[in-house]
């Protein structure tokens, strides 16, 4: 009796101590996650910024920038002018365009 006693106290102290790992666990990658994503993020743009300096991206005339985004390491422009929309595909590592989609109509169906 005594020996069952000791492994359910055994067990027990075991369970609270994973728990307790599990939770700094939790709690250090969240911490960290935030932490590092508002610190490196500046530093990152910076020196980005700083490789290639100013770069004149074309746009088609009376276009305007409707959207913005990144994917991965690339920055997607959604441009909207007169002859309909287009959109640029960036590389801020090169500072330069390194693709363009010109979305046109498709004819329709008769």
């Amino acid at each position: 009796m005594k020996a069952l006693k000791s492994l359910v106290l055994f067990l027990g102290v075991l369970l609270v101590v994973g728990l307790g790992l599990l939770g700094y666990g939790l709690y250090s990658k969240a911490h960290l996650k935030g932490g590092a994503s508002a610190g490196a993020a500046p530093a990152a743009v910076a020196a980005v910024v700083a490789e290639f300096g100013t770069v004149q991206v074309p746009i088609p005339a009376g276009a305007r920038v409707e959207q913005m985004v990144t994917a991965g390491e690339r920055v997607v422009l959604r441009l909207n002018g007169p002859a309909g929309e287009r959109i640029l595909v960036l590389d801020p590592g090169q500072g330069k365009v390194v693709g363009a989609f010109a979305l046109t109509p498709e004819p329709a169906l008769r």
